[in-house]
This record gives C-alpha cells, sequence and structure tokens, in this order.
C-alpha cells in the first residue's frame, strides 16, 4: 500500500546516508523539480532511513544527480503491489 506523496510521485530513490539525500534535494531545488522526503520502506532499507519521491516523468532527472555526484542506492517505481527497480 502506498502512503504519502509516493501515492503521486511514483518514482523512490534511496540513499546510503542522509548526506545523500540532502545532496539530491539541492538538485531537485536547483531543477526546479517537484519532490518529498519520505521513510524508506522497510523491505528497501539499506543504510540510510529517508528517501526521496518525486514524478515518474522526471525520471530522467536521475542522470543529473549522478553528474553531481549523488550516490545513490536504488530507484524504484512505487505501485499498489510493491516497490519495482527502475533502470537509469
Amino acid at each position: 500500500m502506498l502512503y504519502g506523496k509516493l501515492k503521486e510521485y511514483r518514482v523512490l530513490i534511496t540513499f546510503p546516508s542522509l548526506t545523500e539525500a540532502l545532496g539530491a534535494e539541492k538538485v531537485f531545488n536547483r531543477y526546479d523539480c517537484p519532490f518529498a522526503s519520505v521513510p524508506t520502506p522497510r523491505s528497501l532499507r539499506s543504510g540510510c532511513n529517508t528517501s526521496l519521491c518525486f514524478p515518474l516523468d522526471r525520471k530522467a532527472l536521475v542522470d543529473d544527480l549522478i553528474d553531481d555526484g549523488v550516490v545513490l542506492t536504488g530507484m524504484y517505481e512505487a505501485r499498489e503491489d510493491g516497490f519495482f527497480s527502475l533502470v537509469w
């Protein structure tokens, strides 16, 4: 079951640390991309308890995150039946 902004945004990215999540927030702000901080689902947790979600139609922005040096541990599409890995 989806919660919070995941119902609307659908893309979830996870990070190894809070520092990386904060760095990603700066990039999202720079590109005026709407996003929300959400707790990392227990099934996807791998270091940081904070994830970011954003609209599916803006998933190409992940390239800008990587170019900016932000380290991600995963990117997922949130659906009612679970989280599915996205390739970027």
